[in-house]
């Protein structure tokens, strides 16, 4: 009688399970991202959503805290030429002849400005570890030299050099942001973002304080210390840094090399860009389309409105201690005071970001810290009472930095497609550059201490956003309604939207 029992099936090695396990994994995610790659977010499920939540804020664990702290530092590192001028760097290289220091301000945004699009476009060629990383040690060993100079011109050419190493930076930051979250959570994250950047810019006066005690420590003065030792912790943090800094989701997924993901929070991710904005697939830079890209007059606007935060928020970096100096006598005291309005404008720049994501609007926001910036600059330009005065620094510090992740999350939500969204990332922060130089040019020192021709064009950068937000509003209005009614395709895609 023939033998009934079933063949044994072939024994698997832990690998070769391991390997089906995943190949299985793989084709079930396959058919459910068929399945679900173009429902609204309304006909998802509960537990799908759930499993969503999980995924974003493993990825808010590891992509956001990193890259504050190392954008942090790259703040700490541009601004604190001011400190050390007020710890004896001024009279050591006679920083006070002329237009010196407003020379070594200036000659940072030049470089910046000139190297900040080409950087972005290398980001996703070289990579997110590698350049972001690579740079930020880079500029902190530039640091650590500016500490031994013994003349103002060497000083200047290393914030050439600084500029150089920084430009790409922020945009780098942002265009990476991009990749891993949908439109209307990226204000949330980018303030949470900055939220370490505006804590660290308000105890880095304190911190330089406390550095300048080492004055007279193995014959170096108290201002070189702030050098040494800010640049020695960037290079620091720059290292630790190459451990923890992730790359874009399609990358980690295609390469296999999935840093501490597993391949279906990768495919979730991807996913959600996908239901957002249909451009989760990187499509491939090139000169057409970088020149088709540039030529596009909204990139423009969007750098403009850039422009409008970063000219007050480089003024009140570089002039609060002036500031706040005819306030009080002590520089202990200027040191102590420049915290409060940094810590206070973190409450509001993520308040602001909550309301705007929550509301998935940004143009009224950025209205409303305009108004709030302009009356800060005002009140503290030609009020007479010291406690009015730093009353209106809290307002401005507060108005314009919650317009940074304001702005930058507008242009974010208006761009798709990843060589659009790479050229807009560059353009946008090419004018942070010119921010910066409007800002250093005119808070003139002979104006000393009101700098009236400073606050007034400030004043000015508030009053420009506000059209430009009446601007845009009509334009988008009227394309949306134009996708509406059949007449226009906007970005490429038949379902994407101008948001406001």
């Amino acid at each position: 009688m023939p033998s009934t029992k079933t063949p044994a099936e072939p024994r698997l090695s832990t690998a070769e399970k391991a390997n089906l396990q995943e190949t299985e994994a793989l084709h079930q995610i396959d058919l459910e991202k068929e399945a679900v790659q173009y429902i609204s977010e309304d006909e998802i499920s509960d537990d799908q959503k759930k499993l969503e939540a999980k995924v974003v804020r493993k990825v808010d664990y590891r992509l956001i805290p990193i890259l504050g702290l190392l954008y942090s530092v790259a703040g700490l590192d541009r601004v604190n030429l001011s400190n050390a001028r007020v710890a004896g760097m001024n009279k050591d290289l006679h920083f006070d002849i002329g237009d010196r220091y407003s020379i070594a301000l200036l000659v940072f945004f030049v470089t910046y400005f000139l190297f900040e699009m080409p950087t972005t476009l290398l980001l996703r060629p070289v990579g997110p570890k590698r350049l972001l990383n690579g740079l930020a040690i880079s500029w902190g060993a530039v640091m650590v030299g500016m500490g031994f100079v013994n003349d103002w011109r060497l000083i200047v050419v290393c914030r050439m050099l600084i500029g150089v190493l920084e430009a790409g930076f922020l945009p780098c930051c942002m265009f990476l942001l991009s990749t891993w979250y949908m439109r209307f959570e990226i204000q949330q994250r980018m303030s949470w973002w900055y939220l370490i950047n505006l804590f660290v810019s308000a105890f880095g006066n304190i911190l330089a304080w406390a550095i300048v005690k080492l004055d007279g420590a193995h014959g170096v003065a108290g201002w070189r210390w702030i050098f040494i030792v800010e640049g020695a912790a960037t290079i620091g943090i720059a290292i630790f840094g190459y451990i923890l800094v992730i790359g874009f989701p399609d990358t980690m997924l295609a390469s296999g090399r999935r840093q501490g993901f597993t391949t279906q929070e990768l495919e979730i991710v991807l996913d959600r860009i996908d239901r957002d904005r249909r451009d989760s697939q990187p499509d491939e830079m090139t000169w057409l389309k970088f020149l088709h890209h540039v030529a596009n007059w909204e990139l423009w606007i969007y750098g403009f409105m850039f422009l409008t935060c970063s000219a007050p928020i480089y003024a009140f970096a570089y002039f609060i201690q002036i500031i706040l100096s005819t306030i009080v006598d002590s520089t202990a005291q200027v040191f102590l005071l420049c915290a409060p309005p940094y810590l206070f404008s973190i409450v509001w720049t993520v308040g602001c970001a909550w309301l705007a994501d929550k509301s998935r609007l940004r143009m009224p926001w950025m209205v409303c810290n305009a108004a709030i910036t302009l009356t800060g600059l005002l009140i503290t330009a030609y009020s007479s009472n010291s406690g009015a005065r730093y009353f209106g620094v809290f307002l401005g510090v507060s108005g314009c930095n919650a317009n940074l992740p304001t702005i930058i999350a507008f242009q974010s939500n208006n761009v798709r497609s990843n060589s659009r969204r790479s050229v807009a990332n560059g353009v946008q922060f090419v004018f942070a550059a010119i921010g910066g130089i409007y800002a250093s040019t005119t808070f003139m020192q002979k104006e000393y201490p009101s700098y009236r021709t400073g606050v007034w064009c400030a004043v000015a950068t508030q009053f420009l956003l506000i059209l430009l937000c009446a601007a845009m509003f009509l334009h988008f209005r009227r394309k949306n309604r134009a996708a509406d009614e059949g007449r226009d395709v906007i970005q490429e895609e038949e379902s994407f939207r101008y948001t406001f």
